[in-house]
Protein backbone atom coordinates (compact mmCIF):
# COMPACT_ATOMS: atom_id res chain seq x y z
CA UNK A 1 0.00 0.00 0.00
CA UNK A 2 1.27 3.47 -0.78
CA UNK A 3 2.16 5.86 1.95
CA UNK A 4 -1.17 7.71 1.99
CA UNK A 5 -2.70 4.59 3.49
CA UNK A 6 -0.76 4.63 6.72
CA UNK A 7 -0.21 1.60 8.93
CA UNK A 8 -0.12 1.51 12.68
CA UNK A 9 2.29 -0.42 14.85
CA UNK A 10 -0.10 -0.45 17.79
CA UNK A 11 -2.21 -3.56 18.44
CA UNK A 12 -5.89 -3.18 17.58
CA UNK A 13 -6.99 -4.05 21.10
CA UNK A 14 -4.78 -1.41 22.64
CA UNK A 15 -6.00 1.29 20.28
CA UNK A 16 -9.63 0.36 20.82
CA UNK A 17 -9.17 0.22 24.58
CA UNK A 18 -7.59 3.67 24.70
CA UNK A 19 -10.37 5.16 22.58
CA UNK A 20 -13.11 3.53 24.64
CA UNK A 21 -11.54 4.95 27.78
CA UNK A 22 -11.38 8.41 26.27
CA UNK A 23 -14.98 8.16 25.05
CA UNK A 24 -16.25 7.23 28.49
CA UNK A 25 -14.67 10.33 29.98
CA UNK A 26 -15.72 12.60 27.15
CA UNK A 27 -18.63 15.05 27.61
CA UNK A 28 -21.42 14.66 25.09
CA UNK A 29 -20.57 17.92 23.33
CA UNK A 30 -16.99 16.74 22.73
CA UNK A 31 -18.08 13.72 20.77
CA UNK A 32 -17.72 14.08 17.02
CA UNK A 33 -19.66 13.07 13.96
CA UNK A 34 -18.61 12.73 10.35
CA UNK A 35 -20.51 12.35 7.09
CA UNK A 36 -19.55 9.68 4.57
CA UNK A 37 -20.82 9.96 0.99
CA UNK A 38 -20.83 7.44 -1.84
CA UNK A 39 -22.76 6.99 -5.06
CA UNK A 40 -23.21 3.21 -5.28
CA UNK A 41 -26.61 1.62 -5.00
CA UNK A 42 -27.44 -0.68 -2.09
CA UNK A 43 -26.72 -3.89 -4.05
CA UNK A 44 -23.24 -2.87 -5.18
CA UNK A 45 -20.48 -4.88 -3.42
CA UNK A 46 -18.59 -1.68 -2.60
CA UNK A 47 -21.58 -0.34 -0.66
CA UNK A 48 -21.33 -3.07 1.96
CA UNK A 49 -17.69 -2.27 2.67
CA UNK A 50 -18.37 1.48 2.77
CA UNK A 51 -21.06 0.84 5.37
CA UNK A 52 -18.79 -1.51 7.30
CA UNK A 53 -16.06 1.14 7.40
CA UNK A 54 -18.47 3.59 9.04
CA UNK A 55 -19.89 1.01 11.45
CA UNK A 56 -16.52 -0.17 12.72
CA UNK A 57 -15.30 3.34 13.47
CA UNK A 58 -18.52 4.22 15.26
CA UNK A 59 -18.55 1.00 17.28
CA UNK A 60 -14.87 0.89 18.21
CA UNK A 61 -14.88 4.50 19.32
CA UNK A 62 -18.01 3.79 21.37
CA UNK A 63 -19.66 6.65 19.55
CA UNK A 64 -16.88 9.15 20.21
CA UNK A 65 -16.60 9.38 16.42
CA UNK A 66 -19.96 8.63 14.80
CA UNK A 67 -19.85 8.19 11.03
CA UNK A 68 -23.16 8.83 9.28
CA UNK A 69 -23.53 7.26 5.83
CA UNK A 70 -25.22 8.93 2.85
CA UNK A 71 -25.44 6.28 0.10
CA UNK A 72 -26.74 6.18 -3.48
CA UNK A 73 -25.60 9.70 -4.36
CA UNK A 74 -27.87 11.34 -1.77
CA UNK A 75 -25.26 14.06 -1.26
CA UNK A 76 -22.69 13.61 -4.02
CA UNK A 77 -22.55 11.58 -7.21
CA UNK A 78 -19.63 9.72 -8.72
CA UNK A 79 -18.26 12.83 -10.43
CA UNK A 80 -18.49 15.29 -7.55
CA UNK A 81 -17.72 13.34 -4.38
CA UNK A 82 -14.08 14.46 -4.50
CA UNK A 83 -15.22 18.09 -4.48
CA UNK A 84 -17.51 17.36 -1.56
CA UNK A 85 -14.69 15.94 0.53
CA UNK A 86 -12.18 18.54 -0.60
CA UNK A 87 -14.50 21.38 0.40
CA UNK A 88 -15.32 19.81 3.75
CA UNK A 89 -19.02 19.48 2.93
CA UNK A 90 -18.50 15.84 3.93
CA UNK A 91 -15.55 14.50 5.85
CA UNK A 92 -15.22 11.11 4.11
CA UNK A 93 -16.07 9.88 0.63
CA UNK A 94 -15.63 6.94 -1.71
CA UNK A 95 -13.93 8.14 -4.90
CA UNK A 96 -13.49 6.06 -8.06
CA UNK A 97 -9.95 6.88 -9.10
CA UNK A 98 -10.35 7.00 -12.88
CA UNK A 99 -13.29 9.41 -12.52
CA UNK A 100 -12.09 11.67 -9.70
CA UNK A 101 -8.32 11.90 -10.07
CA UNK A 102 -7.40 12.68 -13.72
CA UNK A 103 -8.76 16.27 -13.58
CA UNK A 104 -6.16 16.91 -10.85
CA UNK A 105 -3.36 14.95 -12.49
CA UNK A 106 -3.77 13.52 -15.98
CA UNK A 107 -1.13 10.90 -15.26
CA UNK A 108 -3.58 8.89 -13.17
CA UNK A 109 -4.82 7.68 -16.55
CA UNK A 110 -1.80 5.37 -16.47
CA UNK A 111 -4.11 2.89 -14.71
CA UNK A 112 -6.21 2.61 -17.88
CA UNK A 113 -3.41 1.53 -20.22
CA UNK A 114 -4.65 -1.70 -21.80
CA UNK A 115 -2.63 -4.81 -21.11
CA UNK A 116 -0.30 -3.11 -18.58
CA UNK A 117 -1.64 -3.59 -15.05
CA UNK A 118 -3.02 -7.03 -14.33
CA UNK A 119 -4.12 -6.66 -10.72
CA UNK A 120 -4.88 -4.23 -7.92
CA UNK A 121 -1.57 -5.10 -6.29
CA UNK A 122 0.31 -3.93 -9.38
CA UNK A 123 -1.57 -0.63 -9.57
CA UNK A 124 -1.12 0.12 -5.89
CA UNK A 125 2.49 -0.99 -5.97
CA UNK A 126 3.20 1.43 -8.79
CA UNK A 127 1.80 4.37 -6.79
CA UNK A 128 3.54 3.26 -3.62
CA UNK A 129 6.91 2.00 -4.78
CA UNK A 130 7.94 4.14 -7.75
CA UNK A 131 9.00 7.76 -7.80
CA UNK A 132 6.68 8.51 -10.72
CA UNK A 133 3.71 6.87 -8.99
CA UNK A 134 4.30 8.59 -5.67
CA UNK A 135 4.58 11.92 -7.44
CA UNK A 136 1.18 11.48 -9.07
CA UNK A 137 -0.57 10.58 -5.84
CA UNK A 138 1.18 13.27 -3.80
CA UNK A 139 0.06 15.86 -6.32
CA UNK A 140 -3.55 14.64 -6.26
CA UNK A 141 -3.88 14.52 -2.49
CA UNK A 142 -2.15 17.84 -1.83
CA UNK A 143 -4.12 19.63 -4.57
CA UNK A 144 -7.44 18.37 -3.27
CA UNK A 145 -6.63 18.65 0.42
CA UNK A 146 -7.42 15.01 1.06
CA UNK A 147 -5.81 11.94 2.58
CA UNK A 148 -6.32 8.40 1.33
CA UNK A 149 -7.16 6.11 4.25
CA UNK A 150 -8.18 2.96 2.40
CA UNK A 151 -9.25 1.16 -0.74
CA UNK A 152 -12.70 -0.08 -1.74
CA UNK A 153 -12.25 -1.38 -5.30
CA UNK A 154 -15.29 -1.47 -7.56
CA UNK A 155 -14.11 -4.40 -9.65
CA UNK A 156 -12.59 -5.27 -13.00
CA UNK A 157 -14.18 -3.86 -16.16
CA UNK A 158 -15.83 -6.00 -18.82
CA UNK A 159 -17.79 -4.97 -21.90
CA UNK A 160 -21.55 -5.38 -21.68
CA UNK A 161 -23.82 -4.94 -24.69
CA UNK A 162 -27.41 -5.46 -25.73
CA UNK A 163 -26.09 -7.19 -28.85
CA UNK A 164 -25.98 -10.95 -29.18
CA UNK A 165 -23.49 -13.20 -30.96
CA UNK A 166 -20.46 -11.05 -30.14
CA UNK A 167 -17.42 -13.02 -31.30
CA UNK A 168 -14.87 -10.30 -32.18
CA UNK A 169 -14.32 -6.56 -31.89
CA UNK A 170 -15.92 -6.16 -35.32
CA UNK A 171 -19.25 -6.92 -33.66
CA UNK A 172 -19.04 -3.62 -31.76
CA UNK A 173 -19.08 -1.56 -34.93
CA UNK A 174 -21.83 1.04 -34.79
CA UNK A 175 -22.69 0.61 -31.09
CA UNK A 176 -23.87 3.51 -28.98
CA UNK A 177 -21.39 3.43 -26.11
CA UNK A 178 -21.72 5.11 -22.75
CA UNK A 179 -18.52 6.85 -21.64
CA UNK A 180 -17.80 7.91 -18.08
CA UNK A 181 -14.27 9.25 -18.57
CA UNK A 182 -12.22 10.39 -21.53
CA UNK A 183 -9.95 7.37 -21.16
CA UNK A 184 -12.70 5.24 -22.72
CA UNK A 185 -12.93 7.20 -25.96
CA UNK A 186 -9.86 5.74 -27.74
CA UNK A 187 -11.25 2.24 -27.31
CA UNK A 188 -14.61 3.08 -28.83
CA UNK A 189 -12.94 4.95 -31.67
CA UNK A 190 -10.82 1.88 -32.39
CA UNK A 191 -13.94 -0.32 -32.27
CA UNK A 192 -15.74 2.02 -34.73
CA UNK A 193 -18.58 2.84 -32.36
CA UNK A 194 -21.45 4.73 -33.91
CA UNK A 195 -21.54 7.27 -31.10
CA UNK A 196 -20.32 7.92 -27.59
CA UNK A 197 -22.66 9.31 -24.94
CA UNK A 198 -21.35 10.82 -21.70
CA UNK A 199 -23.69 9.85 -18.88
CA UNK A 200 -23.54 9.72 -15.08
CA UNK A 201 -24.38 6.42 -13.43
CA UNK A 202 -27.87 7.56 -12.43
CA UNK A 203 -28.92 8.03 -16.08
CA UNK A 204 -27.62 4.79 -17.61
CA UNK A 205 -30.69 2.64 -16.93
CA UNK A 206 -33.01 5.09 -18.66
CA UNK A 207 -30.55 5.40 -21.54
CA UNK A 208 -30.51 1.63 -21.99
CA UNK A 209 -34.29 1.56 -21.78
CA UNK A 210 -34.68 4.19 -24.51
CA UNK A 211 -31.88 2.85 -26.69
CA UNK A 212 -29.76 5.97 -26.28
CA UNK A 213 -26.91 3.64 -25.34
CA UNK A 214 -26.56 -0.08 -25.90
CA UNK A 215 -23.02 -0.85 -24.77
CA UNK A 216 -21.15 -0.06 -21.55
CA UNK A 217 -17.68 -0.78 -20.20
CA UNK A 218 -18.31 -1.35 -16.52
CA UNK A 219 -17.78 -3.59 -13.53
CA UNK A 220 -20.03 -6.62 -12.95
CA UNK A 221 -21.24 -5.19 -9.66
CA UNK A 222 -22.80 -2.26 -11.50
CA UNK A 223 -25.01 -4.35 -13.78
CA UNK A 224 -26.57 -5.99 -10.74
CA UNK A 225 -26.68 -2.97 -8.46
CA UNK A 226 -28.43 -0.76 -11.02
CA UNK A 227 -30.33 -3.59 -12.81
CA UNK A 228 -28.59 -2.83 -16.10
CA UNK A 229 -28.64 -6.54 -16.78
CA UNK A 230 -32.32 -6.09 -17.63
CA UNK A 231 -31.09 -5.02 -21.07
CA UNK A 232 -27.65 -6.52 -21.60
CA UNK A 233 -27.39 -9.73 -23.61
CA UNK A 234 -23.62 -10.29 -23.66
CA UNK A 235 -20.67 -9.85 -21.30
CA UNK A 236 -17.30 -9.93 -23.02
CA UNK A 237 -14.07 -10.93 -21.31
CA UNK A 238 -11.14 -10.77 -20.62
CA UNK A 239 -11.33 -7.89 -18.17
CA UNK A 240 -9.97 -4.69 -19.65
CA UNK A 241 -8.82 -2.91 -16.48
CA UNK A 242 -8.97 -2.97 -12.69
CA UNK A 243 -10.92 -0.07 -11.24
CA UNK A 244 -9.80 1.07 -7.83
CA UNK A 245 -11.85 3.25 -5.53
CA UNK A 246 -10.39 5.11 -2.59
CA UNK A 247 -11.63 5.95 0.88
CA UNK A 248 -10.73 9.62 1.01
CA UNK A 249 -10.87 11.95 4.00
CA UNK A 250 -10.70 15.71 4.22
CA UNK A 251 -7.11 16.37 5.33
CA UNK A 252 -7.93 19.25 7.67
CA UNK A 253 -10.64 17.19 9.37
CA UNK A 254 -8.34 14.20 9.71
CA UNK A 255 -5.64 16.41 11.23
CA UNK A 256 -8.15 17.76 13.75
CA UNK A 257 -8.72 14.30 15.26
CA UNK A 258 -6.84 13.13 18.31
CA UNK A 259 -3.88 10.85 17.45
CA UNK A 260 -5.78 7.86 18.83
CA UNK A 261 -8.91 8.60 16.79
CA UNK A 262 -6.91 9.21 13.62
CA UNK A 263 -5.13 5.92 14.13
CA UNK A 264 -8.48 4.18 14.46
CA UNK A 265 -9.67 5.63 11.15
CA UNK A 266 -6.47 4.48 9.42
CA UNK A 267 -6.59 1.08 11.10
CA UNK A 268 -10.15 0.43 9.95
CA UNK A 269 -9.26 1.71 6.48
CA UNK A 270 -6.46 -0.84 6.24
CA UNK A 271 -8.79 -3.65 7.31
CA UNK A 272 -11.48 -2.70 4.81
CA UNK A 273 -8.87 -2.42 2.07
CA UNK A 274 -7.75 -5.99 2.57
CA UNK A 275 -11.24 -7.43 2.90
CA UNK A 276 -12.79 -5.49 0.02
CA UNK A 277 -9.97 -6.34 -2.36
CA UNK A 278 -10.18 -10.04 -1.54
CA UNK A 279 -13.96 -10.05 -2.02
CA UNK A 280 -14.38 -8.02 -5.20
CA UNK A 281 -13.03 -10.53 -7.71
CA UNK A 282 -15.13 -13.32 -6.25
CA UNK A 283 -18.21 -11.10 -6.22
CA UNK A 284 -17.60 -10.11 -9.85
CA UNK A 285 -17.48 -13.72 -10.99
CA UNK A 286 -20.60 -14.53 -8.96
CA UNK A 287 -22.46 -11.69 -10.67
CA UNK A 288 -21.40 -12.92 -14.11
CA UNK A 289 -22.62 -16.40 -13.22
CA UNK A 290 -26.00 -14.99 -12.19
CA UNK A 291 -26.12 -12.96 -15.41
CA UNK A 292 -25.58 -16.16 -17.36
CA UNK A 293 -28.29 -17.96 -15.38
CA UNK A 294 -30.66 -15.12 -16.31
CA UNK A 295 -30.06 -15.85 -19.99
CA UNK A 296 -27.09 -13.63 -20.71
CA UNK A 297 -24.06 -14.87 -22.61
CA UNK A 298 -20.45 -14.64 -21.41
CA UNK A 299 -17.99 -14.52 -24.28
CA UNK A 300 -14.27 -14.81 -23.58
CA UNK A 301 -12.13 -13.83 -26.54
CA UNK A 302 -9.38 -16.30 -27.33
CA UNK A 303 -7.41 -17.40 -30.36
CA UNK A 304 -7.74 -15.05 -33.33
CA UNK A 305 -10.31 -12.85 -31.59
CA UNK A 306 -7.99 -12.25 -28.65
CA UNK A 307 -5.00 -11.62 -30.90
CA UNK A 308 -7.03 -9.08 -32.88
CA UNK A 309 -8.06 -7.35 -29.63
CA UNK A 310 -4.47 -7.21 -28.39
CA UNK A 311 -3.26 -5.86 -31.70
CA UNK A 312 -5.85 -3.07 -31.67
CA UNK A 313 -4.97 -2.27 -28.06
CA UNK A 314 -1.27 -2.19 -28.87
CA UNK A 315 -1.43 -0.31 -32.18
CA UNK A 316 -4.41 2.04 -31.76
CA UNK A 317 -5.63 2.41 -28.18
CA UNK A 318 -2.37 2.37 -26.20
CA UNK A 319 -0.63 5.05 -28.35
CA UNK A 320 -3.58 7.43 -27.95
CA UNK A 321 -3.73 6.97 -24.20
CA UNK A 322 0.01 7.39 -23.86
CA UNK A 323 -0.23 10.76 -25.64
CA UNK A 324 -2.19 11.99 -22.63
CA UNK A 325 0.54 10.94 -20.18
CA UNK A 326 3.98 12.26 -19.47
CA UNK A 327 6.36 9.90 -21.31
CA UNK A 328 8.36 9.12 -18.18
CA UNK A 329 5.18 8.03 -16.35
CA UNK A 330 4.13 5.61 -19.06
CA UNK A 331 7.62 4.15 -19.22
CA UNK A 332 7.81 3.88 -15.43
CA UNK A 333 4.59 1.86 -15.43
CA UNK A 334 5.86 -0.48 -18.14
CA UNK A 335 9.17 -0.90 -16.31
CA UNK A 336 7.47 -1.54 -12.98
CA UNK A 337 5.07 -4.18 -14.28
CA UNK A 338 7.86 -5.79 -16.25
CA UNK A 339 9.93 -6.14 -13.07
CA UNK A 340 7.20 -7.89 -11.10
Amino acid sequence: MFKHLKRTALPQGLITGVILGLAAAMPAQAQQSAKLSYHWGPKHPASAFANEFAERITERSDGALSVQVFPSGQLFGIRDVLGGVSSGAVQIGMAVGVVSFPPLNKNYYVTTLPGVFGSYDEIRGFFDETEAGRGIMDDITSSAGIEIVGYNPVGPSALFTTRENVTSIKDYEGVSARVLSDSERPQWEAFNAGRMVSLPTSEVYTALQSGMVDTVSTVPGAIESYSWWDYFKTAQLPYSQFNDAYIIANAAWLDSLTPEMRTLVEEVGAEISQEATAAIMEASMATLKTFEEMGGSIVTFDGDALEELRMVERDQILPQLMENLDPDVAQAALDYVGSQ
